[in-house]
């Protein structure tokens, strides 16, 4: 009897293992190395400024910036997911700009650098209220208005999209680019005006990957 239950255990040990390996059915996704990005999950909570303050985003480097008015991007959370957003309402301003940027990232260490993120815009009915995606290689961490930035190529909501809806911007390739780079994240809207005051964009799943 017990050798009958010895064998037994064997077998059925035996069949557990040979399940777990050699299935060549079973295929992992590619790993995909990311040198900066966050999701805006961690740390925040709903309406949080994304300030310099901020010990999360301090720690990784990020700096939000209002370069005009007082508005600046904020921490949101809806249906389970949280993400950055910049909105004019309610601001009181004539003119609000707001830059969300990255930590320094090194161009040096890694090829073929590529960057994307998720995004989608709520009430945006003028285009005079924009998100715009820029790149430096002379911003010292400190004086955004006095870097060079120009702009990257990036699919961004229009008036007529979905609001709240996330697109991926697409992919961006960085890998031409050496040095220490910046990107930037820059809203331009109006907080007094009745066809910009509403205008909103949300950000998230940002990355520079290769």
């Amino acid at each position: 009897m017990k050798l009958f239950n010895l064998f037994g255990f064997a077998f059925a040990l035996t069949l557990v293992l040979s399940s777990c390996v050699g299935d060549e059915d079973t295929v992992l996704s590619p790993y995909t190395p990311t040198v900066v990005g966050t999701d805006f999950e961690v740390g925040l909570y709903d309406n949080d400024i994304l300030a310099e303050n901020d010990d999360l985003l301090e720690q990784a480097g990020w700096r939000n910036y209002a370069q005009t008015g007082s508005a600046k991007w904020r921490n949101q959370y809806y249906s389970g997911n949280s993400y950055a957003e910049f909105s004019s309402y309610q601001s009181g301003d004539a003119v609000n700009i707001g830059w969300l940027i990255t930590p320094p990232i090194n161009m040096d260490l890694h090829e073929g650098e590529k960057f994307d993120f998720d995004v989608s815009q709520s009430y945006v009915v003028n285009a005079a209220n924009s998100l715009q995606v820029l790149i430096s290689t002379n911003y010292n961490g400190t004086d955004v208005e006095g870097a060079n930035w120009q702009p990257l190529s990036a699919s961004i909501p229009g008036t007529s999209a979905t609001y709240f809806e996330f697109q991926d911007s697409g992919v961006i390739d960085l890998s031409s680019y050496t040095g220490t780079i910046y990107i930037a994240f820059k809203v331009s809207g109006e907080g007094t005006s009745t066809t910009l005051l509403d205008g909103s964009y949300q950000l998230d799943n940002v990355r520079v990957y290769y």
